[in-house]
């Protein structure tokens, strides 16, 4: 990664704000056209301004990029050791060369850290400035747009500084799920709903609401005649009311079942199928970010974990039917149930409930 580096040389005495280059000075802009004609935040290397052909010698263009650098156009850095330098726009250097020295040491140490920040303690120990003149600097290339002051999420109590344009390190500012420092409980909220649903949709499927039905009428009266013809009562009124198997349920609804294995979803899984989709603006998710919002969702009740690493929708009562023939089976509920055996009136070959069960037939009585 490229750093900021020292000036190659101490700067020349500013020109007057507004002049008119000079003669002298022509290269030197035509050098700083060319470099503008890339894209934005463009890292130059020697061999690569060599190559526009606007120096005749390697010390003609040292001595353009000297002067370029006093105008503040452009910022010597250095990667891997090597000399590069990066343009700065016209309008930052305008700003830049009205500064006063102890304005710009300041904004050389900050620019130094970029999206870091520097503490204003800090800032302080590496300029050897006094606290009066530090604060007022400060205030005067705030006022300018050159820097910005924020509040550290990891150390409350300190003032971090950066430069304007850029956005604050996470370990300034918070992970994607703070803002200015405090949880966003809209922005957690609203992406809580939106992950529950992509795991519903990855973990879940929805079938009709009696899917899991086996008659949609009511059994009552068959089955206080089944009983009754067992016990010998002769006037179907006489027998004791039976409740219903099953009320019918409305076969316009549905609910939702857990899918026969489905592809659980990770915090990894998660955080790049939301960084894909770009719904936080510019914010980027990591695998331990998504890992807390889902650990909140199983707290809350949203989610459940079903191994280390993956989680599934948590049904709500209503949902949580699902089909096993163990328990679903007629006989599990049957009232007559006690009265049920391989010789008697009412067995499995002549059960009714069983026969609509199964689909098939049942053998009379």
């Amino acid at each position: 990664m490229a750093s900021a580096a020292a000036p190659l040389a101490v700067p020349k005495e500013e020109e007057p704000s507004g002049a008119e280059p000079s003669a002298s000075e022509a290269p030197a802009d035509l050098l700083y056209d060319k470099c503008a004609q890339k894209s934005q935040g463009t890292v130059f290397f020697q061999r690569d301004l060599s190559n526009m052909q606007v120096a005749e010698t390697m010390a003609e263009l040292t001595m353009l990029l000297q002067e370029l650098c006093d105008r503040h156009l452009m910022k010597l850095m250095t990667f891997d050791g090597e000399p590069c330098w990066k343009l700065r726009s016209r309008s930052e250097a305008e700003k830049l060369r009205r500064l006063t020295p102890d304005e710009r040491l300041l904004y050389h140490h900050i620019d130094q850290v970029q999206a870091e920040g520097i503490w204003s303690k800090a800032l302080r120990a590496r300029t050897n400035v006094t606290q009066q003149v530090l604060t007022k600097c400060l205030k005067s290339l705030e006022s300018k747009d050159l820097v910005q002051s924020v509040m550290s999420v990891k150390f409350p109590n300190r003032k971090m500084y950066l430069l304007k344009h850029l956005r604050p390190s996470e370990d300034i500012a918070g992970g994607p799920w703070q803002s200015e420092g405090d949880f966003d409980t809209a922005l957690i909220e609203t992406i809580s709903g939106v992950i529950a649903q992509h795991v519903e949709n990855e973990t879940c499927i929805k079938v009709p609401a009696n899917w899991n039905d086996y008659g949609q009428h009511d059994r009552t009266a068959e089955i206080a005649e089944k009983k009754a013809q067992v016990q010998g009562v002769r006037d179907i009124e006489d027998a004791p009311a039976v409740k219903p198997y099953k009320p019918p349920r409305d076969p316009n609804s549905s609910t939702i079942v857990h899918k026969n294995n489905p592809q659980y979803p990770t915090a990894a899984s998660e955080a790049e199928w939301l960084n894909a989709r770009e719904i936080l603006r510019g914010k980027i998710v990591r695998e331990d970010d998504m890992e807390q919002l889902l650990e909140m969702m199983v707290l809350d009740g949203r989610l459940e974990k079903i191994s280390g690493t993956s989680y599934r929708t948590v049904l709500t009562t209503s949902e949580t039917k699902v089909f096993n023939g163990f328990v679903d089976a007629p006989c599990g509920n049957c009232p007559v149930f006690d009265l049920c055996g391989d010789e008697g009136e009412i067995s499995a070959r002549t059960c009714v409930y069983f026969g609509q069960w199964l689909e098939t037939q049942s053998e009379e009585v």
